[in-house]
């Protein structure tokens, strides 16, 4: 079978808004619709409850309607602090557990895995709250892949009961939906606040209450919701015992909590996140919040500033007597666009901010310059709660949840110094109990941690600020408060990677070692399912329990080989080297057209080519496919035979050799780049025809983007209209909105990536760079995208060491297949910095046998964003002979390195001394085998004259390909030319 991408962007936590999942398929623009070509045909959800708890398993079965095979995408969110904790995946009809496996791993594994047509699945945590899942394939005329995910999650406290709510509003019938909540050891009965339909009450059983209900062709209009009334100060305590005679504990302490005025400022700062994720936030209830906070705080001086992928001051504002209207009017005129680049905030005199933002910053990394209290304040489905409670804990503000919990309750935090959990007395009987840092509670309290022994006593200690005012006393027992067929252990895992994740960059190495342990999915673990109990093995992943035995029994009997890595490339690029040499060091002339000959002229040219005693042939691979006319002539066919070279190989007598030393001078040559204006042909361009300035295409753009909003072709063609006008600013905003429509996507940030480096943005080239080497440290191309930002920022140490590690470190034979040949263009590029910078590099690392003196008068490299994609690279010379895929030599020495069919390229031209006339540089898109949120494949060609020399000059062109049908574009696109 092809591949399932099971690729999950699991967020940090927030309320789940959405949980019955949305499949969509990809249309025909890049992007993905909701259709019924796949539906979701099954829907389980089985909960169960005890206590403040519950374990929520969901199974969906997706059906493919159409006559093709399908790609579907399904969103999935989860509550604020939840982390997902199982997943399984269908393989061969039947449900198979993933296992943790280190997220860069993971992805190597998958991604190897895939170009051998097996089907693995992978979950993996980005940015934000969301689990997204890429199914494929969904086999034509009913077939079916099911999923399956698990998560537990603490119940919150309503006044004085505990609720238990899923949505289950769905716009269209599910054709098999089944909902079941079983209830253990509650006395008094549930209280059912909302429910699917009438079927669905509560019996009781024993100790324990049971609902279900089971529809065909419903459409639940519906939520549930339970209550489970509590007394005031009721505590529920559970445990479940371990190992080394430990328990791991979890308590729900219900409070009475007392609020304290505070002296409420007078200035004021609210900082409004204007970036294009933030038109998505609930900006009725970031209004209703203030509502609430001007009805207390009537009269003060409020300043409004704004952060996209650059910071601006906004208006000021004077409240008298809670008016807020002209405020009001003010920020609901906000225009949502840009990117999200919490490294522009900057210091601001008020003595409290407000900040409305979902903490995703997609175009840079924060930079807090903020030194007085900063309220943190989420009304989004997507955020990143880790990011909004570090800020707000840094500088002794609170956040707020407005997307789960009621404003008028959340306001409070604003107005009143709430009650706060300062830890506990000394006990040497509990370990590793969190929450470990103060935070404000209200109505409840859950703590959990590990106990030694059998029972002790623990003092909570509640105040305000940092001083101790009143202390809460729980007593734990093994004996009374074990529960079995609960995981306990996995609510404390999940507190502690909760709070572990807050400071992530410092608590990396033990947030890898929880995840691992306790199967949660964060943003260094991720869980994974192989379709073959041998890629267990190879690969060295420990499987799921059913497979347990299996897996040991070929350890053991060694009977499956295990993944033979690919440990450097550094031979392949000696003799690449050497290989190089040998051509910059033969001598191509340029011999005058021939044109038909006398059969006596004829007989001379035989005669001299009789007369060559030896050949040393030097070539560069076969041709892989009939391709086009590389050759405008037979006469160009024969001037190669006169002077010693034929396609694909160079011939040279053995006794000549280069005695003269070449200069620099000899190889630079005058010349100039033209480059082509490859204009889109998308349909919304002529909306854009007579418009004369920047401002007027801007306000197009925001005109017509609600037709387009999730098209990244469309902010990539418009901010090329900006840069065209000289419009920075405009341009660089528009473009960076790019960064906002999805997350943690190599494609988009590639597409950006190239755009930036066009635009001479290299600081932000730099940045998006490194964001797509963290995700994929294991593509040759993330290191080389990084070093070449590196190196036009001015870092070129760090360049030329990203630029070796690409030969130093080991691949899966796969990717390295993928990849082979990628080291002439490293080459070129390595000896380039060590040429134009060498007093600013330290050489002593370097490999002396990879370095040459390789300076050339023409270089042309392209590279492209998408995997499993094949762009091809055409030069056509004054000669009109082209250099192509099938003919890699030309007869004036152009050098064509391999030809990439997969990946994402690069590849490479070189010319060392170019004749007078005109070269024309060409792409053919040729193939692509996918279709993704990122649109058209994007193209980069970096064109280049007198390379690796004192005068090399470099102009950029990155366009997409034009038509997404067009998959064998015989003509090609011309790129650019070369005049000498």
């Amino acid at each position: 079978m092809r591949s399932v991408y099971i690729k999950l962007l699991l967020f940090f936590p927030v309320l789940c808004l959405a949980q019955i999942p949305v499949i969509e398929t990809p249309d025909k623009k890049g992007g993905f619709e909701k259709d019924n070509n796949v539906i979701l045909q099954r829907l389980n959800i089985e909960t169960k409850i005890t206590g403040g708890i519950s374990t929520n398993v969901v199974t969906m079965v997706f059906k493919n309607n159409s006559k093709r095979i399908m790609e579907g995408r399904v969103t999935f969110p989860l509550p604020e602090g939840v982390n997902a904790s199982g997943y399984a995946l269908d393989i061969n009809g039947k449900l198979r557990n993933a296992v943790p496996v280190e997220k860069t791993k993971a992805k190597e594994v998958f991604e190897t895995i895939e170009k051998r047509r097996v089907d693995p699945g992978i979950l993996e945590k980005v940015e934000g709250n969301n689990f997204r899942t890429r199914i494929y394939p969904i086999n034509p005329n009913g077939g079916e892949r099911t999923i399956q995910v698990t998560y537990n999650y603490e119940l919150k406290k309503s006044g004085k009961n505990y609720q238990y709510f899923l949505p289950l509003n769905y716009s269209t019938e599910i054709p098999q939906f089944n909902v079941k909540t079983t209830v253990y050891q509650n006395a008094n009965a549930p209280e059912l606040i909302e429910k699917p339909d009438g079927s669905f009450d509560f019996t009781k059983k024993g100790d324990i209450w049971m609902a279900e209900t089971h529809k065909v062709n419903y459409k639940p209009s519906e939520n549930l919701r339970i209550n489970f009334p509590q007394d005031e100060e009721n505590q529920n305590i559970l445990l479940q015992k371990a190992s080394n005679d430990s328990s791991y504990f979890l308590a729900s302490i219900g409070l009475n909590a007392q609020e304290k005025p505070k002296k409420l400022t007078n200035k004021l700062a609210i900082v409004w996140d204007n970036s294009l994720s933030g038109s998505k936030r609930n900006h009725s209830k970031e209004f209703e919040l203030l509502n609430e906070y001007f009805k207390s705080n009537k009269d003060l001086s409020v300043k409004v500033y704004f952060i996209n992928n650059a910071f601006e001051e906004g208006k000021n504002f004077i409240i008298n007597d809670g008016n807020w209207s002209e405020l009001k009017a003010y920020l609901s005129q906000v225009v949502y666009d840009g990117g999200t680049d919490f490294g522009q905030l900057k210091s601001v005199k008020e003595r409290e901010i407000l900040f409305f933002t979902d903490g995703l910053s997609s175009f840079g990394d924060l930079k807090l310059n903020w030194k007085q209290p900063v309220y943190t304040i989420s009304a989004s489905n997507n955020s990143n709660f880790s990011q909004l409670k570090f800020i707000s804990n840094k500088t002794g503000g609170e956040f707020l949840n407005i997307n789960e919990n009621e404003p008028k309750k959340e306001v409070r935090k604003l107005l009143f110094q709430p009650l706060r959990f300062l830890g506990i007395e000394d006990n040497t009987e509990v370990t590793e109990v969190y929450p470990s840092l103060p935070q404000a509670v209200s109505q409840d309290f859950v703590l959990t941690g590990i106990l030694k022994g059998q029972k002790t006593t623990l003092h909570l200690k509640f105040g305000y600020g940092n001083d101790v005012s009143e202390t809460k006393t729980i007593d734990l027992n093994t004996n009374e408060q074990t529960v079995k067929d609960w995981e306990i252990s996995q609510f404390w895992a999940q507190k502690k990677l909760n709070e572990l994740e807050i400071f992530e960059k410092e608590n990396k190495n033990e947030i890898k070692d929880l995840s691992r342990q306790f199967g949660l999915v964060s943003n260094n673990t991720s869980l994974m399912v192989l379709e073959d109990i041998a890629d267990y093995v190879r690969y060295e992943i420990t499987p799921p329990s059913e497979l347990r035995a299996e897996y040991d029994r070929l350890v053991k009997n060694n009977r499956v080989q295990k993944d033979q890595r690919v440990n450097d490339l550094m031979q392949r690029a000696e003799n690449i080297t050497a290989n190089l040499k040998k051509w910059w060091e033969t001598d191509f002339e340029n011999k005058p057209k021939t044109y038909p000959r006398t059969r006596r002229s004829q007989n001379d040219t035989m005669n001299r080519e009789l007369q060559i005693e030896e050949v040393v042939m030097v070539g560069y691979g076969q041709a892989k496919r009939v391709a086009p006319q590389a050759l405008a002539s037979n006469s160009v066919q024969a001037e190669q035979m006169l002077q010693g070279s034929v396609a694909g190989v160079n011939i040279r007598n053995k006794d000549k050799k280069v005695d003269e030393v070449l200069v620099e001078s000899d190889i630079i040559n005058s010349g100039r780049i033209i480059l082509a204006d490859i204009k889109s042909d998308a349909e919304y361009m002529k909306f854009f025809d007579n418009a004369k300035s920047s401002e007027e295409i801007y306000q197009l753009y925001l005109n017509y983007r609600k037709d387009y909003k999730d098209l990244p072709r469309y902010y990539f063609d418009i901010s090329q209209l900006l840069f065209k006008q000289n419009d920075k600013i405009l341009g660089l905003k528009v473009l960076s909105s790019i960064a906002d429509l999805d997350l943690e996507n190599e494609e988009l940030y590639k597409l950006l990536a190239y755009k930036l480096k066009q635009a001479e943005v290299f600081d932000k080239e730099l940045w998006i760079s490194q964001k797509v080497l963290e995700w994929r440290p294991f593509d040759p191309q993330s290191y080389r995208d990084y070093a070449l930002a590196l190196e036009d920022n001015g870092q070129y140490q760090a360049a030329l060491e990203n630029l070796y590690k690409i030969l130093n470190q080991s691949y899966t034979r796969e990717l390295a297949a993928r990849d082979y040949g990628i080291e002439e263009t490293i080459i070129m590029e390595i000896n380039e910095l060590i040429s134009r910078h060498r007093k600013d590099l330290n050489l002593k690392k370097i490999n002396p046998k990879i370095m040459a003196d390789l300076p050339v008068n023409i270089r042309v490299v392209i590279n492209w964003n998408k995997d499993n994609t094949d762009i091809d690279l055409w030069v056509t010379d004054p000669n009109n002979e082209r250099c192509m895929y099938s003919h890699k030599e030309t007869a004036i020495g152009g050098r064509l390195s391999n030809d990439f069919t997969g990946g994402f390229g690069p590849e490479q031209f070189l010319l060392k001394k170019a004749i007078k006339g005109k070269y024309k540089i060409e792409t053919n898109f040729y193939n692509e085998n996918q279709v993704s949120i990122a649109g058209p494949t994007a193209i980069m060609a970096e064109i280049y004259i007198n390379y690796a020399s004192g005068k090399q000059e470099r102009k950029v062109v990155v366009f997409q390909n034009k038509s997404e049908s067009d998959t064998r574009n015989r003509d090609g696109v011309l790129v650019g030319e070369f005049e000498f």
